[in-house]
């Protein structure tokens, strides 16, 4: 009797287990899923700003010779240059490449820093109490840094070619779409071409997302504690949880955005530059990324730093937000669980 005990038991667990397997499978699928819709809505509709704040950034390099207009020091001035080049289409030129980058970016994001967050949290599937150091902004800190390590070294080629495609002169274009400049850039300048700038790119992606988390998970955690914002807050009508509604997590994400903007923007400044300097600059001419810091402030000053900044302040603020208000409503759409 024992031994047939064992063995129904045994075979009660084998039919549980590829049950439990896919049950997970499937959240992770949605949880990635809800990561990059979030990501590509709020980059479509921040593409104006976006392509904007770039040319700021690099207008100095890629307007150096003769047969090259001047870009516009002005927000309004650089706009209007832009729409008179190439039409109001070009606001948004760049932003399939944009959209490709994005969606596997912000997934991978969201995904690894919910994940590692749950990891350090102490959080189970079998219960649904925090531990204490859930509150800790150093465990949002830690987790925010690991997922852009990872989304950075995982979509970096395709963050480049966004980048040399949003910088392109209309009629003077160099690349004709994604897959010719995927072409050229192998041809020549190898496969480490795809990965020019990679190292400024992860001393802005790492704090960027570290404070950018660490500050939204934070007040999102204190506006829902403090009756202050009651009005701000709803009730889920199924699970009876609070949560955050939506003027409330617009400011969560602006604040958190526009915070993380302002102290990684001069190295964002320069990690756009090395990105492009392969395409514009002679080999013997090229820079490392401390090169380039100290030229632009010895040429063009340390203003120059956070040229571009307030496009993309204008920017963060409604990215951001956006961001996070359609990976919070996704997932309360696809009834997202943590299954650990």
């Amino acid at each position: 009797m024992g031994q047939q005990s064992n063995i129904s038991s045994d075979r009660t667990q084998q039919q549980v287990e590829p049950s439990i397997y896919k049950k997970r499978t499937v959240e992770a699928l949605k949880q990635l899923f809800c990561g990059g819709i979030a990501g590509s809505v709020a980059k479509t509709v921040t593409a104006p700003l976006s392509r904007l704040t770039i040319l700021f950034q690099v207008h100095s390099m890629v307007t150096t010779r003769s047969d090259r207009p001047k870009f516009s020091m002005t927000l309004g001035g650089g706009m209007s240059k832009i729409i008179e080049r190439g039409g109001i289409r070009s606001m948004w030129r760049g932003n399939m490449t944009s959209v490709l980058h994005r969606f596997p970016y912000s997934a991978i994001n969201f995904f690894v820093y919910e994940n590692i967050l749950d990891e350090l949290t102490g959080m189970r599937a079998d219960h649904k109490e925090k531990t204490e150091t859930d509150t800790l902004a150093s465990h949002k800190f830690l987790a925010g840094a690991m997922a852009g390590i990872c989304a950075v070294s995982a979509c970096y080629p395709l963050d480049l070619v966004k980048t040399r495609l949003t910088t392109q002169f209309e009629g003077a274009e160099y690349y004709s779409g994604i897959r010719d400049a995927f072409r050229k850039i192998y041809k020549h300048e190898g496969f480490m071409g795809f990965y020019s700038g990679i190292g400024p790119t992860l001393l802005v992606a790492v704090p960027n997302f570290a404070i950018s988390y660490s500050v939204y998970g934070t007040l999102k955690e204190y506006t829902l504690d403090d009756d202050l914002f009651y009005n701000l807050r709803k009730v889920d009508a199924e699970s009876g949880d609070i949560k955050s509604g939506f003027l409330l997590t617009v400011l969560c994400g602006a604040c958190s955005g526009c915070f993380a903007t302002i102290i990684t923007f001069p190295m964002d400044t320069i990690r756009r530059r090395m990105q492009i300097q392969n395409l514009h600059v002679d080999l013997e001419h090229r820079l490392t990324s401390r090169q380039q810091l100290m030229r632009l402030v010895k040429d063009e000053g340390l203003g120059s730093l956070y040229r571009g900044l307030k496009p993309e302040l204008l920017k963060v603020i409604p990215m951001v937000s956006t961001m996070f208000l359609v990976y919070e409503s996704s997932k309360d759409l696809l009834n997202v669980e943590h299954n650990r």
